[in-house]
């Protein structure tokens, strides 16, 4: 069986090479990396049983690391911080501070993030094209009422496009479950807001095959992507 190609520049990134594709495609336009003994050229696709160096030095493949963050309310998901907002990464070890993002949720909200150095599970956990389901336990302010509860499941319109609830289910008439496949800013509040209810408690609990469980606010667990769906 033909061993898996994939561009150059990807390859020297997950060699340890190059701390990003961009700086990788820099390092093959300078002439400086070499495939099985040969000059590489950009958009040159290799697999891991090419001899890839740079100037003469080879490396390491990377094992990725992916985490599931319970996010607590009152940070960001972001690597910048914004005003006086603490991110996520200020209350994860250093280590931690490059990972990507998928499943970002507002300041005033919590629960399942992913966290990854694995930029291709990223991808399928965020693109809206996988049509991952994103499910939520939400308090509101107020008994949610039945017709409005219909509504929510056939849909609600936004400015930006009709909202629903997938899976729609009422723990009790002032707690809702209930799965999404996208992630529109502010989404759930606004869509439940033009039916006249208020946000009080705004939890993710799980993000594709991905589940919360028991983590504690503000805490992590290591997880095994294989478990992770295709």
């Amino acid at each position: 069986m033909e061993a898996k190609k994939t561009r150059i520049n990807k390859e020297l990134v997950e060699l340890g090479l190059a701390q990003s594709r961009r700086k990788a495609d820099e390092i093959v336009e300078a002439g400086l990396v070499t495939i099985n003994g040969k000059i590489a050229s950009a958009g040159d696709l290799t697999s891991k049983t090419d001899q890839i160096q740079i100037s003469g030095r080879g490396g390491e493949y990377r094992s990725d690391i992916t985490l599931l963050f319970n996010k607590p309310k009152g940070y960001i998901c972001s690597h910048t911080q914004q005003g006086d907002v603490p991110t996520i990464f200020s209350i994860l070890p250093k280590k931690f501070q490059t990972l990507k993002i998928a499943g970002r949720l507002d300041k005033d909200s919590q629960g399942l993030v992913i966290l990854s150095s694995d930029g291709e599970l990223i991808n399928r956990l965020s693109h809206p094209s996988s049509g991952k389901l994103k499910t939520y336990v939400v308090d509101i302010n107020k008994p949610m009422m039945p017709n409005d509860k219909k509504r929510l499941s056939t849909g609600v319109i936004l400015p930006d496009g009709i909202s629903t609830f997938i899976n729609l289910k009422t723990i009790t008439r002032q707690k809702l479950r209930f799965s999404l496949t996208e992630g529109r800013n502010r989404q759930i509040r606004r869509t439940l807001s033009q039916l006249g209810y208020k946000v009080t408690k705004l939890e993710r609990i799980s993000l594709g095959d991905f589940q919360l469980q028991s983590i504690p606010a503000g805490k992590y667990k290591f997880v095994d992507t294989k478990a992770e769906a295709k």
